[in-house]
């Protein structure tokens, strides 16, 4: 019996070594997986005008295009989803390829039939083969290309859906983009090297040079607009502030360092093959990252024009300069042909400030004679680092009182700048023993920057006090911190 049973165990072991030999082909013959279809050539422009293809919002995807942005797209429907209509909100779940087939097919997630989340009646109110436009917001979500929920139909098989027109220009104007959080209807587009991004302070920013390396990448970009039908405009203008440095090297411009405004009505979809008109003009190197200056530019010699885009090119060799852009708008002018303005180098400020270099000096204007005065080293008032800082005394007695006034960030010491930071809206409120005539604070500068507050910050004497607040009143971003390191108090007798 044993035997038996041993005999039956073996037959059974070389049954399984057998045929798992067999299994396990030799590594020659293991099959090669076929590869992915073509998408084929990106096209479009992802514009109302000019819709991508499925290569085309595939690539805007993979190259980091904006997933809050709005985009076009142009397809054939491959299938809806089975049971993804909803009676309550109208929306569908289908599929989208070029030709209609199930070769590179992109997800159109929640989609509304019509702009105002116009309701789909049913499944089957798309069929395979239907040919549309899609408007929306793309992104990867989870390794899918997709539309995101709320995208909604412009066309269906040529015809407009109900609610959809030719945009009409914006009661803002055709373009009015703020680049606080994105690129808006801008579309970044790379061709080598460090990309245009959007500043963590709230604007674009274009720079081959990399802070902690210390180095710089030969770079390439363009931030591209939408197109924008100007066949009805009279003088339309094209407005953003900037700050531009590093652009020139004792006086002589840096080699292979572009910053460029240029304008076409034949957009190619690849910014550098496309025909451009250069319209930069003279735009003024900046001394400091504090003092913004303002670009215009008429665009009156593309009036009658549709399909207009507008493009800001960047690019940098061995050494870069850096461009930094916000508040960029086009829309028609109000009065005559716009210029070039250049601010002065001293900031603009209110009644009673006035700055010079790192220098700001507080006047009353309604003290007409001059006393004695008493300073303030605020490095040697005993002060924590980076701890907040509330009211510090004179020697005469006199104080200053460093207030957040309910801002998030309030004044702090900082001993590596030897003063104290005030930021965005917090105040300083002056005490003095007698009525105040003037008060000098010298500031910290660092990096280029001068550290002198706001232009807008505001003073305000009344017997013997006065209130400075750093008033701030962009919506975004923080402004200009005063770092002050010495206070001196002049009286008035």
């Amino acid at each position: 019996m044993k035997k038996y049973i041993f005999s039956v165990l073996m037959a059974a072991m070389a049954a399984f070594t057998f045929s798992s030999c067999e299994d396990v082909p030799e590594p020659y013959t293991q099959p090669t997986k076929p590869d992915a279809p073509s998408a084929g050539e990106p096209k479009g422009t992802g514009t109302a005008a000019d819709p991508f293809n499925i290569a085309g919002i595939i690539k805007y995807i993979e190259d980091g295009g904006s997933a809050d942005q709005e985009v076009y797209t142009k397809g054939k429907v491959v299938s809806v989803k089975a049971g993804s209509f909803d009676a309550t909100y109208g929306s569908l779940k289908y599929y989208i390829s070029d030709d209609g087939t199930t070769n590179n097919q992109f997800y159109v997630y929640n989609g509304y039939a019509g702009p105002n989340r116009t309701k789909f009646s049913g499944e089957d109110a798309l069929k395979p083969g239907d040919e549309v436009v899609i408007c929306g917001k793309a992104k990867n979500y989870s390794g899918t290309n997709e539309y995101d929920t709320g995208n909604y139909l412009v066309s269906l098989n040529g015809k407009p859906t109900s609610g959809s027109t030719t945009p009409d220009t914006p009661a803002d104007g055709y373009i009015n983009e703020t680049f606080s959080k994105n690129f808006g209807s801008f579309t970044a587009k790379t061709i080598k090297g460090t990309a245009w991004v959007i500043d963590s302070y709230g604007y674009a920013k274009a720079t081959g040079f990399d802070k902690d390396s210390q180095t710089t990448t030969p770079s390439e970009s363009y931030i591209v607009s939408k197109a924008i039908d100007l066949s009805a405009s009279k003088s339309a203008t094209l407005e953003f502030s900037y700050i531009l440095r590093y652009v020139t090297k004792n006086g002589v411009p840096v080699e292979g360092v572009k910053n460029q405004v240029l304008i076409t009505d034949n957009y190619t979809g690849d910014p550098a093959t496309t025909k451009w008109t250069d319209i930069t003009g003279t735009m003024k190197e900046g001394t400091d990252w504090a003092t913004w200056e303002t670009y215009k530019h008429d665009l009156s010699d593309f009036k009658g024009k549709k399909n207009v885009v507008i493009a800001l090119h960047y690019a940098c060799a061995a050494s870069s300069g850096t461009w930094e852009v916000k508040n960029l708008s086009v829309k028609e002018a109000t009065g005559g042909t716009p210029d070039t303005p250049s601010k002065p180098d001293t900031p603009a400020t209110k009644d009673g400030i006035t700055i010079d270099g790192t220098t700001v000096t507080l006047s009353n204007a309604a003290a007409t004679t001059t006393g004695a005065s008493v300073e303030l080293d605020l490095n040697a008032a005993g002060l924590v680092n980076q701890a907040a800082v509330e009211t510090v005394k004179f020697s005469d007695g006199s104080t200053v009182t460093f207030d957040a006034n309910g801002q998030e960030n309030g004044p702090k010491f900082y001993t590596n700048t030897k003063g104290v930071r005030v930021y965005a809206n917090n105040k300083l409120i002056f005490k003095g023993i007698k009525k105040i005539k003037q008060i000098v604070m010298t500031c910290d500068s660092y990096n280029g920057t001068n550290y002198v507050g706001n232009a807008t910050a505001t003073i305000e004497f009344s017997g013997t006090t006065a209130t400075y607040t750093n008033l701030f009143t962009e919506t975004t971003g923080g402004g200009v911190q005063l770092r002050v390191k010495t206070i001196k108090i002049v009286y008035s007798e």
